[in-house]
């Protein structure tokens, strides 16, 4: 299994389907008769470049500013990447679930801002009443039940804060996931290919 022989580009291709796919490189290597210094070879120099439809003949770029760089680089380090365009290209096959809206959220914040507009409607009441009657020089009538109606308004408001803050808050940790599973594979890649140098 350790000789080496020349892999057809099905074969390259092949490779970088099943890395991809989380499969290791011993067991790819296995599965193909080669090396697994082979296969890291094939990863390692462009020629896992060719995906399983074509290869990749489009360069994206953009600019970035030092800080930027930096904190994705962290991002990436924390995750055990070191690679940025594999990590961007892992991230952009993952987009379709990445950027996908929760709608759960949606139609949650919906019915907050429905709520929301009630209590601004109730607040514009009590306000009206209080204008009136200091136009029309009257006693105020604010009553014991217009304090409890304004403290029951602030409690509704400060819980719905609190439930949309909760809701960003596992928004988050979701997303989180989400990247972590997209970057999984490519994690896994590069711990197997220090983990093979370093036993050079």
């Amino acid at each position: 299994m350790g000789h080496s022989r020349r892999l057809t580009d099905q074969e390259r291709r092949q490779i970088v389907r099943e890395r991809a796919k989380g499969v290791s490189v011993s067991a790819i290597s296995a599965a193909l008769k080669v090396s697994p210094k082979t296969v890291y070879n094939v990863l390692s120099r462009g020629r896992s470049a060719a995906s399983a439809n074509d290869s990749r003949t489009r360069v994206l770029t953009m600019r970035v500013t030092e800080r930027d760089l930096r904190g994705f680089d962290a991002a990436l380090a924390r995750r055990g990447i070191a690679h940025r365009s594999d990590a961007m290209r892992c991230l952009m096959l993952a987009a379709d679930d990445l950027l996908r809206p929760d709608e759960g959220m949606t139609d949650e914040l919906k019915g907050m801002s429905a709520a929301l507009n009630r209590v601004g409607n109730n607040v514009n009441q009590v306000a009206r009443r209080l204008n009136e009657a200091k136009l029309k020089g009257e006693r105020l009538p604010y009553t014991p039940a217009s304090h409890a109606e304004i403290r029951d308004l602030a409690v509704l408001v400060f819980d719905m804060a609190d439930q949309i803050q909760e809701m960003f808050r596992a928004r988050r940790r979701d997303l989180d996931l989400e990247v972590t599973k997209a970057l999984a594979g490519l994690a896994r890649q590069e711990a197997e290919q220090v983990a093979e140098h370093g036993a050079e």
